[in-house]
């Protein structure tokens, strides 16, 4: 046993989750585990996605310590086991073993730094359950015992959870501060690998709800890096790979994102990546639908829906994409009047905004935009900024105003270009080249149009491409279907290359590239490799 309870050890310490579990694992099939031991295996399971395995091993540190009359020992297993429930969704048992753990403390009358993680906890159980005071109220008061206890760990987990609350409360920059507080808390202290994916995830989250996108870049790429240096980390890596393809699709490399899509549906397993694989779902549903590949959009889009993820509103502009309008606008309209919040309204308010322009209906456009113009005031952020002016441009183009639409959207295109949001960018264009057209400057609309159009190309936005065009009386681009991505893999096997000399060129996962290959066989109704060589060389495409 001493061998093998070493080499655990000296895995765990080496953050090599699955091999310290393995070995912990197979430890105590001999004889049973120390404290110290089990805690390392809960934690292990834990990170290498064996959210079962863990509680399990939780469950026994907490019954051990307690056996022991170690009272404050038995109730931190207690919080993490609850930790580890809330954030899966089990509010029920997760808020069970809150209270068992609280009688603990409370029967023996201890006071400990335990009571603070207890608060938080409770914090959780009240956040996710939709009582948002509560939850600051809990998280405020885990932080003050953190910091009183010294204990950096919690205190840290305490500010973050406070400040997603006060964002939550409407006092963003209060909310903030705290975020960027406890993320720098973390980061300077030694604390555990489970409260830092966890804090790097909330931090992130709290980000992209306040179009933060620059914090929510530097972030994911600290998430992506701590992640990297940890290859059997399976816990956080499917969410950091759906933050890195949020970037990568905001910044038009669309094939990129579309690749750690891929990677990320293999790494979420269990009822915890439930909500992330929604995400990830909706993502490339609305790949799919820039695309127009409306069948798989909708394939997404409905998973998406299963996995606890509304669809909107993307489902809603496929419907507006594919000429049912009346469709398109119940939903978006559902869906817009349902979100209980100004904040939650303006991450839909431009999917409002073009399909109620599309179905007449300029007055609700117009007091969308105004709604959105006052939380992107507030925000002071360049996306929500830019957001506002290119679809207050739409509004005002819908009014007969050209001239200032022409206004609000060189400043939407000068913000879309300062975030190096190509699609964005080129699709602000096009309504500048319709609002061109509306003061009789058509040279100013041609060359608009002509910038748009090889981003639109190289992003595979074929809608977007034929409406360029279309607007300079072009013929649309002959198409074969495949993506950039697709036709570089094309190319290389065209080249004799396999599946893993592909990977190893384009930085990807094996599974990756065959996902690919059986996407480009499918679209090019193509039986082998060998036909699909022969259709490259046809074509020009090696």
């Amino acid at each position: 046993m001493g061998d093998g309870i070493g080499r655990a050890r000296e895995a765990f310490n080496r953050q090599a989750w699955r091999r310290a579990y393995d070995e912990l694992s197979a430890a105590a099939v001999a004889e049973p585990l120390e404290v110290d031991d089990l805690e390392r295996l809960a934690s292990a399971a834990y990170l290498a996605g064996l959210s079962d395995e863990s509680r399990s091993a939780w469950i026994s540190a907490h019954e051990e310590c307690a056996h022991l009359g170690d009272v404050a020992r038995a109730v931190r297993c207690a919080f993490w086991l609850a930790f580890g429930l809330l954030n899966a969704g089990d509010l029920s048992r997760g808020g069970g073993w809150v209270d068992r753990a609280q009688r603990l403390l409370d029967d023996r009358k201890i006071d400990c730094v335990e009571r603070g993680y207890l608060r938080y906890a409770a914090g959780l159980r009240a956040a996710f359950s939709g009582d948002v005071r509560a939850g600051h109220e809990a998280f405020h008061a885990a932080a003050e015992t953190g910091v009183l206890f010294r204990d950096p760990e919690l205190a840290a987990l305490a500010r973050i959870g406070e400040g997603r609350c006060l964002i939550w409360l409407d006092r963003v920059d209060e909310g903030v501060a705290l975020l960027d507080e406890g993320m720098v808390a973390l980061e300077a202290n030694d604390v555990s690998a489970i409260a830092i994916g966890d804090a790097y995830c909330t931090a992130i989250e709290g980000c992209t709800e306040l179009f933060d996108v620059r914090r929510a870049h530097t972030w994911t790429a600290a998430l992506s890096r701590w992640v990297d240096s940890q290859p059997e980390l399976m816990l956080y890596r499917g969410q950091c790979l759906i933050h890195r393809a949020e970037m990568l699709y905001l910044r038009g490399d669309w094939d990129a994102a579309a690749d750690q899509i891929e990677e990320a549906y293999r790494r979420l397993a269990g009822p915890v990546g439930q909500l992330s694989r929604g995400a990830a779902a909706y993502l490339k549903g609305e790949l799919c639908r820039l695309r127009g590949q409306d069948s798989a959009a909708e394939a997404e889009f409905q998973l998406a829906n299963e996995l606890g993820r509304d669809p909107q509103p993307g489902l809603a502009l496929l419907r507006l994409a594919t000429g049912k309008v009346e469709a398109a606008a119940a939903s978006i309209r559902r869906a817009y009047h349902e979100a209980g919040d100004p904040m939650s309204r303006a991450r839909l308010a431009a999917g409002y905004v073009e399909i109620t322009l599309a179905d007449g209906d300029v007055a609700a456009a117009r007091s969308a935009v105004e709604e959105l113009g006052t939380v992107a005031g507030k925000l002071r952020r360049p996306l929500a900024t830019a957001l506002h002016l290119q679809v207050l441009g739409a509004v005002l183009l819908a009014e007969d105003q050209p001239a200032p639409a022409l206004s609000a959207l060189r400043q939407a295109s000068a913000g879309w270009h300062e975030l190096e949001a190509a699609y964005d960018a080129a699709r602000t264009r096009l309504l500048i080249a319709a609002a061109c057209r509306a003061v009789g400057d058509d040279d100013g609309a041609e060359m608009e149009l002509a910038g748009a159009i090889p981003v639109f190309d190289r992003l595979g936005a074929v809608r977007d491409a034929a409406a360029a065009r279309a607007g300079l009386h072009l013929a649309a681009r002959p198409s074969n279907g495949l993506t950039n991505r697709e036709e570089e893999v094309l190319a290389h096997i065209a080249r004799g290359l396999t599946n893993r000399q592909i990977a190893e060129r384009l930085v990807v996962s094996e599974k990756t590239v065959a996902t690919h290959v059986g996407h480009i066989l499918t679209k090019l109704d193509l039986p082998n490799r060998a036909a699909a060589t022969a259709y490259a060389y046809e074509h020009g495409l090696r």
